[in-house]
């Protein structure tokens, strides 16, 4: 099936997008969920073709659910190739210590015109050790989202990002400056009960939930249950001159909180978002008609409902058969016994 692309006016979304991003609508963004951005600004400059920006990009995963990365991005254009610079440390080595820290600093720098002029004109005497070169087309996929790395450098906790994202509402309507992301917008949060009443949803299939995802958080010694349901609108944009592209889709997921310690002995709750599946929005769509997105967000949950429950159906029949004691109980119980020193799940840190 093909994928519905939305076409507005870039001011019409951007308006939207910029009260989401500061909480001054009733569209509500969750970082913690993920967002990606990718935001450049063009420049001409000695015959030269070039775009400075940066890549924020957070995907929540077990291992690391509130960090994200923020890396610079420098792009150069010599003949028919693109010299890259996207990492903090190839900034450093070539625009000098200085830049780098001020990027680190602050992010935005890359988008202002005059900064990212002087910059270039640091790197381009050096230009022949920027030794990546892509074509073209491979150039235009590396624009096309924001990707994570695994360097820990750049690394930014979801707190920082959300205000960097803050920061760069002003640079929104620049048409000088193209900028594609992903972000997800709250429609709806349910207790389990809630969630199981409103939805038809049996017992056995949140056990099933469990313990599919029981085994990919086994290595970090939390125990696995379902807190709560959310409900997103994903929204994939491209804001590229006058234009804006939007595809939308409903995601369906849940979230298991857990507490732990920071080194300073300060409480705090990570959580963990899972995702059950998601429904791409084929119909013309307001984005801020709250009931019209009421309307498709249950149609979407339904869906994705009935799929999930289709695939597992033997799993949750044969459900209330099975050992009662999980393997991850078993492995809970040989820690009391001695065999493990810590303690998982949402006690963690504290026993």
């Amino acid at each position: 099936m093909e994928l519905m692309i939305h076409k507005l006016e870039r001011s019409h979304y951007v308006n939207y997008l910029r009260e989401a991003i500061r909480e001054e609508s009733p569209w509500i963004l969750e970082i913690g969920a993920g967002v990606s951005l990718l935001a450049t600004r063009r420049i001409n400059l000695d015959n030269y073709e070039v775009r400075t920006g940066l890549i924020v990009h957070l995907d929540p995963s077990p291992e690391k659910p509130s960090v994200g990365r923020v890396d610079p991005l420098v792009l150069i254009k010599e003949e028919d190739d693109w010299r890259i610079i996207d990492s903090l440390w190839a900034l450093g080595r070539l625009a000098g210590g200085g830049v780098a820290s001020a990027f680190s600093q602050n992010p935005l720098l890359l988008l202002d015109e005059n900064l990212a002029l002087e910059m270039i004109e640091r790197i381009l005497p050096k230009i022949e050790e920027l030794g990546r070169r892509r074509r073209e087309a491979s150039i235009l996929d590396l624009l096309s989202y924001a990707r994570g790395t695994s360097s820990v450098i750049g690394e930014k906790p979801s707190e920082e990002i959300k205000k960097i994202l803050g920061r760069i509402t002003p640079y929104l309507h620049n048409e000088n400056i193209d900028v594609r992301g992903r972000i997800n917008v709250l429609l709806g949060r349910w207790t389990v009960e809630e969630f199981r009443k409103e939805f038809s949803l049996p017992f056995e299939a949140i056990r099933v939930l469990e313990e599919e995802a029981q085994q990919e958080y086994d290595g970090l010694n939390q125990l696995v249950r379902v807190d709560e349901f959310v409900s997103f609108r994903e929204e994939e944009f491209s804001l590229v001159g006058n234009d804006a592209e939007i595809s939308v889709k409903i995601v369906l997921g849940w979230v298991f909180y857990s507490l732990a310690r920071r080194p300073t002995g300060e409480a705090y709750t990570r959580e963990f978002y899972n995702e059950i599946g998601a429904r791409h929005i084929m119909e013309k769509v307001d984005m801020e008609d709250a009931h019209l997105w009421k309307g498709l967000m249950m149609k979407g949950i339904k869906d994705i409902i009935e799929e999930w429950l289709r695939k597992r159906e033997k799993s949750i029949r044969d459900e209330p058969n099975r050992d009662s004691k999980s393997t991850t109980l078993d492995r809970m119980v040989r820690g009391i016994a001695g065999e493990s020193s810590r303690v998982s799940g949402s006690l963690e840190g504290f026993l």
